[in-house]
Formats: structure tokens, C-alpha cells, sequence
């Protein structure tokens, strides 16, 4: 046998020799391996597997119990809105106004009550012009105290209880009927015992005699033939023979608005 050959065959017998060693030591580093694996989880299978729980999908990876507590403290995302947590929702779950709402809310409440002051002050401006007109009647009414009364007479020698009340309120530069009836039926406005103003006719004996209140339960008239002009209280037969109020040149106040 040559040289070369005697080298080729010793070397492949110590191959052989060796191989099983080899062999034998992977099987024991396999073996710590596992080892330490069963030590670490007991729950581990000898291939490094945790066993499926009852009603475990297959493939489901373990959370350590830190990481579900931290997925639930932040936002999670469905679509493209946030999705809060138990925790964050509840309490914090108030209606809010928009923010583009808002301005025009604060809007719409400033133009209401500016419409309600404007309201407000025209409605005083025409009560106002109305109780000037009613004091200018009044006023002249209480200068004819002392008349006599004359059946059909508007002055200035004297007047009937119709004609004073005409005279007065014409002298305030506004026109009304020449009768009671008429007077009654005319003038729109009509008002209770309990709403009076000075200035407003009252009409007592089904509406056969006027007269003109002055406030404090007062009023003037021409009573009847034989009298004169004088200021009487709301009281007595005259309260029990008052048949209606009405209150000349008076217009209908303006609504304050609510909306």
C-alpha cells in the first residue's frame, strides 16, 4: 500500500471514531436546553410549546399582564376615531357645544336682546306719548269744573256729560264720537275696571252716561240737568252701575320678542 493511500484510510478511522462523541454531545447540550426551558414554564411541552388553555384559539400569542394594562390607558384607533377606555368614559361623557356653535349661540342671544330693548323702549315711547295726550285731556276737562250742565251742549258756557268728555280729548288733538253709544262702539280699545289709566272714559247705565278718570279711584263728568261739573269717586252707585272703559288714541304695544 502506498504512502498516500495509509493517510487517506487513518484519517477516515479517526473520523469514525470521533463521530459518535460528537453525536453524544449534541444529544446532552439538547437535553440542558430543555432543561432550563421546563424550569423557566413548567407549562412547556419538551419542543419549547405552552399546551392551548380550554377555549384558546390556536395561534393566540400571551400578553404580559403589564401590556394590557397599558392598552387599555391609551387610544386605540377604530377607523378614524379614537376609542376611549372604560375608565376614560363615563364622567368625562358631557355634551359639549361645538366650537363653531358657540360664537354663533353668543350671537343669536346678543340680537334677541338687543330686538327685546329695542322693543322695550318703543313701547315706553308710545305709552309715554299717550299719557301726554291723556294729561293734556284731563287738564282741560278739570278747568271746565264749575260748568253747568246743558243737554247737548260742548261749550264753553257749558256741556253734557258726552260733550265734555269730546271736548276734552279734541283739545289733546285727538277726534272722537259726539255720543256715548257711538263712543263706546268707536274707540277699539277697551280696557277692565282693574286696568284703568287716567285719561280712559268710563261709561256707567249701559253705556247712557261718560265720564273721564282721573286715577285714585276719581273721575269728572257732567252728572244731569240742575249740576255741574264735578269730580266724583268710583264708588257706590257708580261702581255698581259701571258698564266699560275705553281708552281713545291708544295703539297696540309692540311684542317683545322671545325668539
Amino acid at each position: 500500500m502506498s504512502i498516500p493511500l495509509r493517510a487517506a484510510c487513518g484519517a477516515a478511522s479517526v473520523t469514525l471514531a470521533l463521530t459518535p462523541g460528537i453525536t453524544e454531545a449534541h444529544a446532552a447540550d439538547a437535553a440542558r436546553t430543555e432543561k432550563i426551558q421546563t424550569q423557566r414554564d413548567p407549562g412547556t411541552d419538551p419542543a419549547g410549546r405552552r399546551p392551548q388553555a380550554a377555549g384558546e384559539q390556536p395561534g393566540t400569542i400571551e400578553r404580559h399582564p403589564w401590556t394590557t394594562a397599558l392598552q387599555w390607558s391609551l387610544p386605540r384607533k377604530r377607523g378614524k376615531h379614537f376609542q376611549r377606555s372604560p375608565r376614560e368614559r363615563g364622567a368625562r361623557d358631557v355634551p359639549r357645544i361645538a366650537p363653531r356653535s358657540r360664537p354663533r349661540a353668543e350671537a343669536r342671544a346678543r340680537s334677541l336682546a338687543s330686538l327685546q330693548q329695542a322693543a322695550r323702549r318703543k313701547r315706553s315711547q308710545m305709552i309715554a306719548a299717550w299719557d301726554r295726550k291723556a294729561d293734556r285731556a284731563i287738564a282741560f276737562a278739570l278747568r271746565q269744573r264749575g260748568r253747568p250742565y246743558i243737554w247737548g251742549g260742548t261749550g264753553p258756557r257749558g256741556y253734557d256729560c258726552s260733550g265734555l268728555v269730546q271736548q276734552a280729548w279734541r283739545n289733546a288733538g285727538v277726534k272722537i264720537p259726539r255720543v256715548t253709544y257711538s263712543q263706546f262702539r268707536q274707540i277699539p280699545t277697551h280696557v277692565s275696571r282693574r286696568q284703568l289709566r287716567p285719561g280712559d272714559l268710563l261709561f256707567f247705565n249701559g253705556l247712557g252716561h261718560v265720564g273721564m278718570y282721573l286715577g285714585g279711584n276719581r273721575f269728572i263728568h257732567s252728572p244731569r240737568p240742575g249740576r255741574t261739573v264735578t269730580v266724583e269717586r268710583l264708588r257706590g252707585y257708580y261702581r255698581a252701575n259701571f258698564s266699560g272703559a275705553a281708552r281713545p288714541a291708544w295703539r297696540d304695544l309692540p311684542a317683545i320678542p322671545t325668539s
